[in-house]
């Protein structure tokens, strides 16, 4: 998990999120369990339609090959960043120093706060920068 939640997970001044930003693992097997869990979770592209647009699940090879989807779940915006800004083999870079959480009873590995200060340092975007300098600030104080 990256992003806001794991933000949120570890207390960082971040303004509330909308969405779930996750970097799953891209073997075979991972993406073919995550294909399933679109079924599951009524995920589509997040486009102009409504609930999004419906996507071809399987084969994988349909999507994987993509940077990020923006999905529309049932539950709400999911983004799957495969390779996030900071961190260009994606799950391989940063589950080696993800921590274990339990969020709503299941276990998720989290970003910790120097992998999230990293990422938003690489993405260089206008809002990840304003984090940040919110993120120093409190360090300071």
């Amino acid at each position: 998990m990256i992003g806001g939640i794991a933000a949120l997970i570890h207390d960082l001044p971040v303004p509330a999120t909308v969405d779930i930003d996750l970097t799953p693992a891209r073997d075979r097997k991972n993406l073919e369990s995550l294909a399933r869990s679109f079924d599951d979770l009524e995920a589509g592209l997040n486009t102009a339609e409504g609930g999004g647009t419906w996507f071809p699940r399987i084969p994988v090879e349909n999507w994987a090959h993509y940077d990020t989807l923006h999905l529309v779940t049932r539950y709400g915006p999911v983004d799957i960043v495969f390779a996030p800004d900071g961190a260009t083999r994606g799950y391989d870079d940063l589950a080696g120093s993800a921590e274990r959480h339990m969020l709503d009873g299941e276990p998720v590995l989290v970003i910790t706060p120097t992998t999230w200060e990293t990422l938003k340092q690489a993405s260089g975007r206008a809002k990840d920068l304003e984090h940040l300098d919110r993120y120093y600030e409190r360090r300071q104080s």
